[in-house]
């Protein structure tokens, strides 16, 4: 009998050792749970932030940065546990985020706590594609500077058999021309493609056009990056043909939508260049004409 009762207090003792050890790793499972939610928290907060804030780069680091911890602070990430590097020409921005997680089961097998890192870089450069947004007119490229006067639409009679501006993304006709215009198109155009040039002075589609400008309040001097007079546009080497014809796409600009109108019976739309990021593939070798895309790296 004293045997049986020698084999029932090892039994007692190994499963107590069993169900401890099962324990311990519950309690790391549970832990390195909470760890993992809180390094995915941190991360979509440190990307939301360092997206946002690239929007304002390469011209206005200071609000970059601004938006930058705004972010942060709306997905309750403290500013003390971060640092933030924005490149002193504005074509990149770094943020490194550190949080210590406590832990709930762990601590009673000895582990305290796990710390978390996560480092985010951008970088910007010339865009040698347009995803999302290009509008229906070209411009011909020419040297300028930011803030210059560019007109998009041009009148007829000025000698540009018929082209006056407009071109063809995804397809012909006013209908689809009006919707890249007032929406910008969805599909990706890249330097080097060619597009077809939409003849004709397309009055129609700029009086819903004019309409729709006319009706958001902001100005040259007040509008802000969500504007939706703030236009991608493909830049081309001529509009000078006859009727419908290809032209190749060498670069894209930015432009801010001041007026459409109308000058004696024919349609004009009036833009100033600006700066902008949008999304895109960055080029290499690509001329910087004042529209970068924005791309995370390692």
């Amino acid at each position: 009998m004293s045997f049986f009762r020698g084999e029932k207090g090892n039994v007692t003792i190994l499963v107590t050792v069993v169900l401890l050890a099962l324990m311990g790793v519950m309690a790391l499972v549970i832990d390195m749970g909470v760890v993992y939610t809180e390094k995915v928290k941190l991360v979509n907060a440190i990307d939301a932030a360092i997206l946002a804030g690239g929007q304002e780069l390469p011209d206005d680091r200071i609000k970059a940065r601004q938006v930058m911890e705004e972010y942060l602070i709306i997905n309750e990430v403290s500013l003390e546990d971060v640092s933030i590097t924005i490149g002193y020409d504005g074509m990149s921005a770094e943020i490194v985020g550190t949080k210590n997680v406590e832990h709930y089961f762990a601590k009673l097998i000895g582990f305290e706590s796990s710390e978390i890192t996560e480092n985010t870089k951008i970088i910007l450069g010339a865009a040698s594609s347009a995803t999302g947004g290009l509008r229906p007119f070209a411009v011909e490229k020419f040297p300028y500077a930011f803030g210059d006067e560019v007109t998009l639409k041009v009148g007829a009679g000025d000698g540009y058999h018929g082209n006056y501006g407009a071109v063809a993304l995804g397809g012909t006709g006013t209908s689809l021309l009006l919707e890249n215009a007032l929406f910008g198109f969805a599909g990706s155009v890249s330097i080097g493609d060619f597009v077809e040039t939409e003849p004709g002075n397309m009055a129609n589609v700029v009086n819903e056009l004019k309409f729709y400008i006319d009706s958001i309040n902001d100005t040259f001097e007040t509008y802000d990056d969500s504007s939706d007079k703030l236009w991608t546009i493909p830049l081309v080497e001529t509009l000078l043909l006859d009727g419908r014809d290809s032209v190749e796409v060498i670069g894209f600009a930015q432009v801010y939508v001041h007026q459409v109108s109308k000058i004696q019976g024919q349609a004009v739309i009036s833009a100033k260049f600006v700066q902008f990021v949008t999304s895109g593939e960055i080029g290499e070798t690509v001329e910087d004409t004042g529209v970068y895309a924005m791309k995370l790296v390692d």
